[in-house]
């Protein structure tokens, strides 16, 4: 029987359905977790605590695993993991991305500069250096850092201007500019992020970067890939038929198959697989984004794992396979190309969270259930947590999934269930 680890963080919304995915499959699996990991009935010897940025001392201990446990596959199930899972993989002797491949998936800045360099349509960018030490200082001297910061910045920017962290996902942190005064209140605000995930434990090298681009304007799209021996086979080709125009950049909807002209589309697959390429991706899921205008594709970022939060439900293939399960087939080499994504249009919205507060519960859910085209409607906040909005915040309410004969009718059915609900919030 084959045996994979799966690195997932503890916060994670991926366990449940890479757990089912492995025993449908009938593959062990090892837990490679960083804390407590909250999945019951793993076997003895079936859970390891890691730490995800020390690759030398965790690839080590995963090496001592393999001597007890032989691993036939290292998967990593979100952002955080998949420089270790490189290299993991690469002391083990498996398919792997190398290590220097995935680096810059794992940094906004570094993507930039890789992609740029190699002629793909980019958006200018500049950075402002908080200097080192920023995140940890008081409320006075950070002050003080970021008005020199943002003075010199000043002195190059164009605007509109996206200012983003480096490492940061799901859109936290990413607040557009259309001006001097906007531009120095996105600073402050992105440094106070910046200081906030520092305090909750983050120990990113680049927490006193922001990285400051020009604004492309265009449709946004979503692509979902595998990879297997540095070729892309696609998946699917969502669009995002809300204008992300910002401020703030919360995603909500994907709809597929995508609706755009199928010369767009063939630019937007072209333009992946060449991102592909540059960066020297070979194994595994990826997951990227790009926006759309009469200048090409650009790359906004690129992940060396599947999409996000609980959205890869909206996908099946061949008889009712899940995004997970063709992801560990491909692991332990099995042939997933065979399983074709199945023939129906599918939706899921990503509920946004609409103000901060504690969230007290929701009404309307039976309504929405009885939209014409809904099907689950999963909640992740449960009642009496805090929650907090972009750009500081970095989760959704839940999901609500839709599938129907076309992206219209699905996109149609999100945006009424999602109408039905009416959320009670209570100021914090």
């Amino acid at each position: 029987m084959a045996r994979v680890l799966l690195l997932m963080p503890t916060n994670t919304y991926h366990a449940a359905d890479f757990i089912d995915a492995a025993a449908q499959l009938d593959v062990d699996v090892t837990v490679g977790t960083n804390g407590s990991q909250p999945l019951q009935a793993l076997t003895p010897g079936s859970t390891l605590t890691l730490d995800f940025d020390d690759l030398d001392g965790s690839s080590a201990a995963i090496e001592e695993l393999n001597r007890e446990f032989p691993l036939d596959a290292v998967v990593a199930t979100d952002d955080e993991t998949t420089a270790l899972a490189a290299a993991a993989a690469t002391a083990l002797g498996l398919p792997h991305n190398p290590l220097d491949a995935v680096l810059p998936t794992r940094s906004k800045l570094a993507l930039r500069r890789v992609l740029a360099g190699a002629g793909l349509p980019s958006p200018a960018y500049r950075v402002l250096d908080l200097g080192e030490g920023f995140a940890d200082q008081g409320r006075p001297q950070r002050a003080a850092r970021m008005k020199a910061a943002t003075a010199a910045g000043l002195e190059t920017v164009l605007f509109p201007c996206v200012l983003k962290p480096t490492f940061l996902s799901a859109s936290r942190g990413v607040i557009r500019a259309d001006d001097a005064v906007e531009f120095r209140a996105a600073a402050h605000r992105v440094g106070e992020i910046l200081h906030d995930e520092k305090r909750a434990g983050g120990g990113n090298p680049e927490s006193h970067l922001i990285l400051v681009e020009d604004y492309i304007p265009g449709h946004e799209y979503a692509v979902e890939a595998m990879l297997r021996g540095g070729r892309m086979h696609l998946l699917a080709l969502f669009d995002k038929p809300d204008a992300l125009a910002g401020p703030y950049f919360e995603e909500t909807i994907y709809v597929t198959p995508s609706r755009a002209e199928e010369s767009v589309q063939q630019t937007i697959v072209a333009t992946v697989e060449k991102a592909v390429t540059t960066l020297g991706l070979r194994e595994g899921p990826l997951h990227t984004e790009l926006r759309v205008n009469n200048e090409g594709a650009f790359v906004i970022d690129l992940a060396a794992r599947a999409i996000g939060g609980l959205c890869s439900r909206v996908l099946r293939f061949g008889t009712g396979m899940s995004l997970e399960e063709l992801i560990l087939r491909h692991a332990i080499g099995e042939d997933f190309t065979a399983f074709a994504r199945q023939d129906s249009a599918g939706g899921v919205m990503m509920i946004p969270i609409p103000r901060a507060g504690v969230f007290r519960g929701v009404t309307g859910v039976g309504e929405a259930e009885r939209v014409e085209g809904i099907g689950k409607i999963i909640f992740t906040i449960k009642p009496g947590q805090r929650v907090v909005p972009l750009p500081e915040g970095n989760r959704y309410l839940g999901f609500i999934f839709a599938q129907a004969p076309t992206p219209a009718e699905a996109e149609e059915a999100l945006r009424a269930g999602h109408a039905a609900l009416s959320f009670e919030i209570d100021p914090a």
